[in-house]
């Protein structure tokens, strides 16, 4: 049995959600098997200056931040919820997710950022329990090689294959596309971790007023719908067989499926979501387009690129941490140094925060 799990960005009953659950619903209606889920990103409890969710420093430095609390406005000390854990899992065990945002300041509501840096990027990469399946099946003992046997085995987990889509509410009209510049490239970042291949995304512009999305039922609902149902016809299958199924401009990068371009020296050109390279060149009818690299190691939607990428995470946090004891008194020194901190009635605890 199937899972798609939605994760909706925005307002209670607002258009982010009713575009999300005419996308639940048509998965549903596709197929009878699919189960669905769904969280709404700004109710999930994070609790202040959190901890890693995971302190292993093979992933990520452990900050050695603290949870403090204080008193909260009415007076009650409390220990923080915390929810991440229970999303965490609820986003590794589904087979699908379907994100929907309205888009602040041409990007999703922050919500989902703080979730996604909370419990998602290291934490979930899959690429290195897909490295070591490579290597088993290459003939290599363990797969594994920084030397941490205790991870002979891939996490099945890792290896389920997932699929999604993407939903961007934004306020301003069609007429002014550079209001949502980074809404999809963001929503990339958030499941690019995992491994997911992308199966169509959209931008709902022109609806500023939460509900309004049903002033044009006739185009929106069918819209997310058609999302819906793309997510479930690819449900399931691994990432080299899913297919790609959403509008796509001329020239558009073959692993995001966006036309979001770098410069950078002479004709060469990277896409701003994912990484992959490319040559701008003359084509039929004498547009510049960029021609893409094939099989891309560079590309974050790639595995090639996550394996490039966590190997250089790797090599940078161990040659830092043989001189980190070198800075300590300096470290320390900047410690001590305080300035007056904003008072907030949620802070009982002053200036020592």
């Amino acid at each position: 049995m199937m899972h798609i799990l939605g994760l909706c960005n925005g307002s209670i009953h607002g258009n982010s959600e009713i575009l999300l659950k005419a996308a639940l619903e048509a998965a549903k209606e596709f197929d009878s098997s699919i189960t669905v889920s769904w969280i709404h990103v700004p109710s999930v409890a994070l609790p202040r200056n959190h901890k890693p969710i995971k302190s292993d420093p093979s992933i990520i430095p452990y900050r050695n931040d603290d949870d403090k609390t204080g008193k909260g406005a009415n007076g009650i000390s409390n220990v923080p919820l915390d929810d991440r854990e229970a999303v965490f899992n609820a986003i590794m065990d589904a087979d699908a997710l379907i994100i929907a945002s309205p888009v602040y300041s041409h990007s999703p509501a922050g919500t989902l950022k703080a979730l996604a840096d909370a419990i998602l990027g290291p934490y979930a990469d899959v690429s290195e329990s897909y490295r070591i399946k490579a290597r088993q099946e290459s003939g290599q003992a363990n797969g594994h090689t920084n030397g941490n046997s205790s991870a002979k085995q891939p996490n099945p987990r890792d290896l389920k294959p997932r699929v999604a889509g993407f939903i961007a509410v934004a306020g301003s009209a069609p007429e002014f596309p550079e209001q949502w510049t980074m809404a999809l490239p963001a929503l990339h970042s958030v499941t690019y971790c995992m491994h997911a291949h992308v199966i169509d995304q959209v931008v709902f512009p022109g609806f500023a007023n939460a509900g309004s999305v049903l002033l044009e039922a006739e185009h929106t609902i069918p819209r997310a719908r058609t999302l819906g149902e793309r997510v479930a016809s690819q449900i399931g299958k691994p990432y080299d067989e899913a297919m790609y199924l959403g509008p796509e401009e001329e020239g558009s990068c073959p692993y995001c499926h966006l036309l979001k371009i770098e410069f950078r020296e002479g004709n060469n050109v990277a896409c701003m979501t994912c990484g992959a390279n490319a040559v701008l060149a003359v084509g039929e009818g004498g547009k510049i387009r960029p021609v893409w690299e094939k099989n891309s190691n560079v590309s974050c939607m790639t595995l090639e690129g996550k394996w490039k990428h966590i190997d250089d995470i790797g090599r940078k946090l161990g040659s830092e941490r043989p001189r980190l004891g070198n800075i300590q008194d300096e470290v320390d020194r900047w410690k001590k140094i305080e300035f007056p901190l904003v008072p907030l009635p949620s802070n009982s605890y002053g200036s020592k925060m």
